[in-house]
């Protein structure tokens, strides 16, 4: 089961962010929030090759990893298979803090 996710900083940077996929098509198209240094919080496809959907670079980092999350032992966030990042001490793409914030869940779909 699927998620859309609300993403949110405290410098007003606000949007959303899709995690996991749909029942039928989870084996070929699951996203999970990475950071692209060009395009910001990008939603790429993890069944397939890791890079970001706008420019192509293969220079991204996923949210829930080191530089652009505080890494911390245990699930206090949201999770899609082997990906996971915690709720808050994220890369705000907007003013560059660790401030950025995911979730929580909006929708969930299958």
């Amino acid at each position: 089961m699927g998620q859309i996710i609300r993403v949110s900083c405290q410098c007003g940077f606000n949007t959303s962010a899709t995690i996991g996929g749909g029942m039928t098509t989870f084996k070929t198209d699951s996203s999970f929030p990475f950071y692209c240094e060009k395009d910001g919080l990008i939603e790429v496809n993890v069944q397939k090759e890791i890079i970001c959907p706008c420019c192509q670079s293969k220079d991204i980092y996923q949210y829930g990893k080191a530089p652009v999350s505080i890494e911390k032992e245990g699930y206090g966030g949201v999770q899609w298979g082997n990906y996971s990042a915690h709720r808050h001490g994220n890369l705000c793409p907007k003013c560059k803090k660790m401030t950025l914030e995911l979730g929580p869940s909006e929708i969930y779909f299958d």
